[in-house]
């Protein structure tokens, strides 16, 4: 997707400083000059690019190399003074970058070869790519290349041909780079979910303004089908980001047109949230001066917090377990849920309840053999859809009136409930899946706009394009380079953009994964014994059902603790609404 250039040009408080009293009518009426300063959270380091320490060896200047071009201030100028002369001036940097691991380097030189001249074999590992967005996708692959160097009249060696990737050794990229969650709008368009960007951590001070960059830009290349902005398309910035006396950050939107308060409120919460994450939790959000929300000049996350709340399981409706083919309430006394599917009529095998409690889908066994699917109102009979097969996944639901499940591991099929109440199935177009397509598991985001699978005993993560009549798959993505070979044996959205996964590896039986699959954390391993089940409360609640009992965790660093207060045993399959 092609970024559009939307902020103003960077005026710089030196700049504005050196201006004469007169020209402050250059200035927009509605910015006080005397009031705004640029953001400046520490002091900056030098931007003037360091050449690479003296008397490197021909492989040692091709790592150097690696992790320069790490920071791309000044078209890269780090980088550059590791090249001679003429292929400094005739680098044309390419616009993605590649981000490496296990690098080695080798010499390759033959006999024959002048002394002032080298040839260095690079073999390591590509993790993945950053794209023009700023976007990070997996693209695991082993890379061999060659290097030709040539040593200068003054003994320094510099690098004739660099590669025709932008290399980034992880490294160098975790130290210049990080993580930024931009907020965009969910499925139902009611409210907002993250989209991870990286960005280059300085200069600080221009930080919050290229964050609002990529917001007004619109969401990532892999999901820009699946997300939606309630900011119009020719919006741009009348001023920098900027800090104000009181230290709340100023955010000054143009070309909004008319928008309805529901538009503005949702708007509000885009900004407020992405930049929540970059320097500060307060915001003065303004159009062409006025501010956005009239009722409100300067706004805190907890003022649109109502905006991000379907990231996470919801706190008022129960969750339930399957207990011998019956669907109990998981809570301290287990009771039964109301109607057949609490009394053991349906032989349940697994269920998913929707987010706001009304409805239940449940895979239940049919006389004879096999299973088939059911649907209806929490607490009374479910009626079934005419779906069945030898296995189904436990059901997930995108809203109330929307579930999807996966048959004999191939068939992903979709539920769909229309203003009557009648229900309809359809088959989502599922082979563009990586992989032999083997989907043993799927979890819809919140939002709406993403699912994970495991495919293959791998995490696949896709967008949700498409509304109510016609949905499909976009860009599935392997996450991969977490745990090695290990096989993943289930999925659950831990946050509204991070998974948690369970493992075949004894030593990393449980961890969390980024929903681009750049970061992979492992919880404690203590106690657990071949996790099989793994499910998502509040407050990131983890529970994971092992060989022998129900456990729970809220952070990388808990033991896990065991569920002795709920008495429905380790084979008993609990799970939250979604």
């Amino acid at each position: 997707m092609t970024l559009r250039r939307r902020l103003a040009p960077a005026v710089t408080l030196l700049l504005v400083l050196s201006v004469p009293l007169t020209g402050c009518a250059s200035i927009p009426e509605e910015t006080n000059a005397g009031v705004i300063r640029q953001v400046e959270e520490a002091p900056e380091t030098s931007t003037e690019a360091q050449p690479p320490p003296e008397n490197l060896n021909d492989t040692d200047l091709v790592r150097s190399f690696l992790e320069a071009t790490a920071e791309p201030a000044n078209d890269y100028a780090a980088a550059r003074l590791h090249l001679t002369e003429q292929a400094a001036d005739s680098w044309q940097v390419p616009s993605e970058r590649f981000i490496v691991n296990s690098v080695n380097t080798v010499p390759k030189s033959r006999p024959e070869t002048p002394d002032s001249v080298r040839v260095v074999g690079l073999d390591l590992h590509q993790l993945g790519k950053l794209r023009k967005d700023q976007s990070y996708v997996p693209e695991e692959k082993d890379l061999s290349l060659r290097v030709k160097v040539r040593q200068r009249s003054d003994g320094q060696w510099r690098i004739v041909d660099p590669p025709r990737k932008l290399l980034v050794t992880s490294d160098a990229f975790k130290s210049h780079y990080r993580a930024v969650s931009v907020y965009f709008l969910d499925h139902q368009r009611e409210g907002v979910i993250p989209d991870i960007r990286w960005v280059r951590q300085n200069p600080k001070s221009t930080l919050p303004s290229r964050v609002i960059s990529l917001l007004l830009s619109g969401p990532s290349e892999g999901f820009d089908l699946a997300m939606k902005t309630a900011i119009p398309e020719d919006t741009t910035t009348a001023s920098n980001v900027s800090e104000t006396d009181d230290g709340a950050l100023l955010v000054n939107l143009r070309d909004l047109g008319d928008l309805s308060g529901k538009k503005k409120r949702l708007i509000a919460a885009q900004v407020v949230l992405t930049l929540r994450g970059v320097r500060t939790a307060r915001v003065e959000l303004r159009d062409e001066g006025a501010s956005l929300l009239s009722n409100t000049e300067v706004l805190r996350p907890s003022d649109v917090s109502e905006y991000e709340q379907q990231n996470e399981a919801p706190r008022d409706v129960k969750p339930l377990a399957v207990v011998d083919e019956k669907l109990l309430v998981f809570s301290e006394n287990a009771p039964q849920v109301p109607g057949p599917a609490g009394n053991g009529s349906y032989r349940i095998t697994t269920a998913a309840r929707s987010d706001d409690g009304s409805r239940v889908a449940a895979v239940v066994r049919r006389d004879g053999s096999g299973v088939e699917l059911r649907v209806g109102a929490y607490g009374e009979e479910l009626r079934r859809l005419g779906i069945r097969g030898n296995f189904m996944s436990r059901p997930t639901w995108r809203s109330e009136s929307e579930f999807w499940t996966v048959v004999n591991g191939e068939r992903v099929m979709r539920a769909i409930r229309d203003e009557n109440g009648s229900w309809s199935v359809s088959r989502i177009d599922a082979s563009d899946l990586p992989g032999e397509g083997n989907i043993e598991a799927l979890r819809i985001s919140r939002g709406g706009t993403r699912l994970a699978a495991v495919v293959d005993g791998r995490i696949v993560v896709a967008g949700i394009a498409g509304g109510d009549s016609d949905v499909s798959l976009q860009e599935p993505v392997t996450l991969s380079g977490g745990t090695g070979d290990s096989e993943i044996k289930g999925v659950d959205w831990l946050t509204g953009d991070s998974l948690v996964a369970i493992t075949g590896r004894d030593a990393q039986p449980v961890v969390r994964v980024s929903v681009d699959g750049f970061n992979w954390d492992s919880y404690r391993p203590s106690n657990l014994r071949n996790p099989k089940l793994v499910t998502v409360g509040p407050d990131q609640r983890v529970i994971v059902a092992d060989e022998a009992f129900l456990w729970q965790a809220k952070d990388l660093s808990d033991y896990w603790e065991v569920l002795h207060e709920i008495p429905i045993g380790a084979s008993s399959k609990p799970f939250y609404p979604g």
